[in-house]
């Protein structure tokens, strides 16, 4: 897959998809308790509907706060996705000055609790607008919110942040809120060594359609001085197995601009996407991988050791450990649970080796949720996100 940076999207159709609303329906209650590597938990409460569910883990239930909270996103007003609506060629883009710009939107026929962030590509499009969002603090009037964000209990200091159409506020948002390595830290710049982020996404089932590539972008964990680095970690959008109409759109992430970087394997021969997972039994047979390509050109491998998009509401959870420069020693863990499911499935576990830009900090300090295909034409499709946690701790599985 070719690396480009974004560019200026050309006026298309506003399209639009009938959804059904999720009730946010009782649902039988359970409590477990996660552990994960390093001596981390973290316990759940019994929540008894989605919306519960959502004000507990987000830290907005008083009586069980959540102390590692960073800022949370369920997309309550337009204000939340206007804020970090991005542009190529404009910039910041609050306005949603152009038609094509509209299509990153908040959508309230959808969504676990009501709404949701929806980017819509139409058929016969360019790219067009991203939300790019800074991994600080941010205050009330700048996050879209209303109300600034926690902070990890206001451990870390919220930042200012105005955006103003065709501003340029998030490219020159500067060296603030980077995680990265702790012998990289220097003065205010970096707010910790390692982060979970949460969010649940829904997979329009039209991506793996005729028409549709594969290729395109869902998510990049990256920086803000552009969407272009060395150290992205972008989360594959269509990664459907060869030769891909009307298949399976399998969980895939690459690093570096390729996906050797990630898939590419270690010492127990653990290859493909989903390197480390539980569904693979590397235990037994270390030859058990994800496989997508019909002849990869290694031995073993199944399409049933793949987790893939439902087409329902999917949680995923991501724990970024950033290494040093081109040492073997970042990590990048994700669990994941389909619609209605209650606890995890760890679906990636690997220990690679990072390259970072060369001026520093080096790290990251921010996300970017996208329909980026590179330019390419395809058939209608979207994405959709809500309940967006970043966090210093654990985030517990949603329990509705």
């Amino acid at each position: 897959m070719k690396r480009r940076d974004f560019v200026l999207g050309t006026a298309g159709i506003l399209g639009a998809f009938p959804v059904t609303r999720l009730a946010a329906q009782t649902r039988p209650c359970m409590q477990p308790n996660v552990s994960v590597q390093g001596g981390q938990g973290a316990s759940t409460s019994c929540a008894v509907n989605a919306e519960s569910d959502w004000l507990l883990r987000s830290g907005q239930n008083s009586s069980n706060p959540q102390p590692g909270v960073v800022w949370f996103h369920d997309f309550r007003s337009d204000a939340e996705v206007n804020s970090f609506r991005w542009t190529g060629g404009v910039g910041n883009d609050p306005n949603a000055a152009s038609a094509m710009s509209r299509n990153t939107r908040r959508l309230t026929a959808d969504g676990v609790t009501g709404a949701c962030l929806e980017i819509l590509r139409p058929a016969g499009t360019a790219d067009n607008s991203h939300w790019w969002r800074p991994l600080s603090p941010i205050v009330g009037t700048g996050n879209g919110r209303g109300a600034n964000d926690p902070g990890a209990a206001g451990s870390i200091p919220v930042q200012a942040y105005a955006p103003t159409q065709g501003g340029g506020q998030i490219q020159q948002y500067g060296r603030r809120g980077y995680y990265g390595h702790a012998s990289y830290h220097t003065g205010s710049v970096f707010d910790g060594t390692e982060y979970y982020l949460q969010m649940r996404v829904k997979m329009d089932p039209r991506r793996t359609t005729a028409g549709n590539i594969q290729g395109g972008k869902l998510m990049y964990q990256t920086i803000t001085d552009y969407s272009l680095t060395n150290q992205e970690i972008v989360t594959y959008s269509g990664a459907f197995r060869d030769p891909g109409v009307g298949s399976t759109n399998i969980f895939r992430m690459y690093g570096l601009g390729t996906f050797s970087e990630l898939e590419s394997g270690d010492s127990l021969r653990r290859v493909g996407p989903q390197v480390g997972s539980d569904l693979a039994n590397y235990s037994t047979n270390p030859q058990t991988y994800c496989q997508i390509q019909r002849d990869d050109g290694w031995p073993g491998g199944s399409i049933d050791t793949c987790w893939a998009w439902s087409g329902g509401w999917d949680t995923v959870l991501y724990h970024m450990v950033p290494g040093r420069h081109n040492t073997q020693e970042t990590r990048i863990q994700v669990w994941a649970a389909h619609q209605g499911e209650t606890s995890y499935t760890k679906i990636w576990d690997e220990i690679f080796t990072n390259l970072y830009d060369g001026t520093p900090p080096q790290g990251y300090n921010a996300i970017i949720l996208s329909a980026y295909q590179n330019g390419l034409n395809n058939s209608e499709f979207w994405h959709r996100y809500c309940q967006l946690i970043f966090s210093k701790q654990f985030i517990p599985c949603p329990q509705a």
